[in-house]
C-alpha cells in the first residue's frame, strides 16, 4: 500500500473519528452528570417547566379528597307531651269611676335656636326669632359680590393686609348669613396709596377705583374715625354701590368687623348694628327693613334729563 493511500486513510480516520469520539464523550458525560444531579434536574422540570415528574426522595402528596363527607341527617324531633290547659279564671269586674280625669295636652314642640356662629373672634348675639313672612325672606339666598379697598394706614400697618381683608369679609359673611340670609363673595382686594381722613374723601377715591364686576365696593380705613355716614346714598328702589368702614377698636381681634357690618347694612338702607353694643347685635326693626329691601339692585340711580322744549315754547317763556 502506497504512502499516499495511507496518508488519505489517516486523514479520513481523523475527520470521522474525532467528531464521533466527541459525541460519544459528550453523551457519556451527560449521562454521568444527569445521573448524579437527577433530583435537581427533576425538580427544575417540575417547578419551572411544569412537567408531571416524580422527584425521588420527596414524600408523595396524599391524594386530594374531592368527595366531602355528607353531614349526618338530623334526627326527627321527638313529640313533646301536650300540657292540658288550665281553665280560664273569670276576670273581676271593675266599676267605672264616675270622677272625670283631666286630659293631658300633648307636649309643645321645642323650638331649637339657630346654631351659634363658629369661628368668630368676637361675641355676636343670637338672631331674634322672626314672624313667618320675614322668616321666608330670610330663607331666600342672596350672594353679594364685594370688592375691598384698603387705604395706606392698613397697608403700612399690616404686612398681611390681603389675608386681613379676607378674614373680615368671611366673618361678616357669617353674621349676615344668619341675620339676613346674605352671603358675601370677595371679588378682589386692592390697596389705595393715601390714608382716608373722612368718609367723603374715601367715597371720592372709591369712585376712582371702580367695581370690576362687584355689587358693592367696600373701603377699609385704618384710622379710628367715628362717623354716622358709612355708605353712599340709597333710595326706595336701589342700594348704594360704595361703603366705607373705619377701624373702631384697634385692640379687638377683629378691628373692622363691627364697622364692616355697619357699612354693608347701611349700603342696603338701614343701620341695625349699634356702635358700642357688646356683644354685636342687630336691631329687630332695622333688621325687618333690611329683609324687606333685601333684593333691591346695587346700582346708582339714574336721573333722567328733562325732555327738550320746542323752540317756540322756549321763546314764549323767554318773553314772559
Amino acid at each position: 500500500m502506497s504512502a499516499t493511500r495511507l496518508k488519505s486513510l489517516g486523514k479520513l480516520a481523523v475527520l470521522i473519528g474525532l467528531p464521533v469520539a466527541f459525541v460519544v464523550g459528550l453523551f457519556g458525560a451527560g449521562v454521568y452528570v444527569g445521573h448524579g444531579h437527577r433530583t435537581t434536574i427533576l425538580s427544575f422540570e417540575r417547578d419551572w417547566l411544569g412537567l408531571d415528574v416524580k422527584v425521588p426522595g420527596e414524600p408523595s402528596k396524599p391524594p386530594s379528597d374531592t368527595a366531602k363527607p355528607e353531614p349526618p341527617k338530623p334526627e326527627p324531633p321527638k313529640p313533646e307531651p301536650t300540657a292540658t290547659p288550665e281553665p280560664a279564671k273569670p276576670e273581676p269586674t271593675t266599676t267605672p269611676d264616675p270622677t272625670p280625669k283631666p286630659v293631658e295636652a300633648p307636649p309643645k314642640p321645642v323650638e331649637t335656636p339657630p346654631p351659634p356662629a363658629a369661628g368668630l373672634p368676637v361675641a355676636v348675639a343670637e338672631p331674634a326669632p322672626l314672624p313667618p313672612e320675614l322668616q321666608a325672606r330670610l330663607g331666600e339666598p342672596l350672594k353679594l359680590r364685594v370688592k375691598v379697598v384698603v387705604d395706606e394706614e392698613v397697608f403700612d400697618r399690616r404686612s398681611d393686609w390681603i389675608d386681613y381683608a379676607e378674614r373680615h369679609v368671611r366673618w361678616a359673611s357669617q353674621v349676615l348669613l344668619r341675620e339676613l340670609g346674605v352671603e358675601l363673595e370677595l371679588r378682589g382686594v386692592v390697596a389705595w396709596p393715601t390714608a382716608w381722613s373722612s368718609g367723603q374723601v374715601a367715597f371720592a377715591d372709591l369712585e376712582r377705583v371702580g367695581s370690576d364686576g362687584a355689587d358693592l365696593v367696600l373701603g377699609l380705613g385704618g384710622r379710628n374715625i367715628r362717623t354716622p355716614v358709612q355708605a353712599g346714598p340709597t333710595t326706595a328702589t336701589h342700594h348704594a354701590t360704595a361703603a366705607i368702614a373705619f377701624s373702631s377698636d384697634p385692640t379687638s381681634p377683629a378691628p373692622h368687623l363691627r364697622s364692616l357690618l355697619r357699612a354693608v347694612t347701611q349700603a342696603m338702607g338701614s343701620d341695625p348694628v349699634a356702635a358700642d353694643a357688646d356683644p354685636i347685635a342687630f336691631s329687630a326693626e332695622e333688621r325687618r327693613i333690611l329683609l324687606e329691601r333685601k333684593h333691591l339692585p346695587f346700582t346708582a340711580e339714574v336721573v333722567e334729563d328733562a325732555p327738550p322744549q320746542p323752540a317756540d315754547e322756549a321763546a314764549l317763556q323767554g318773553e314772559n
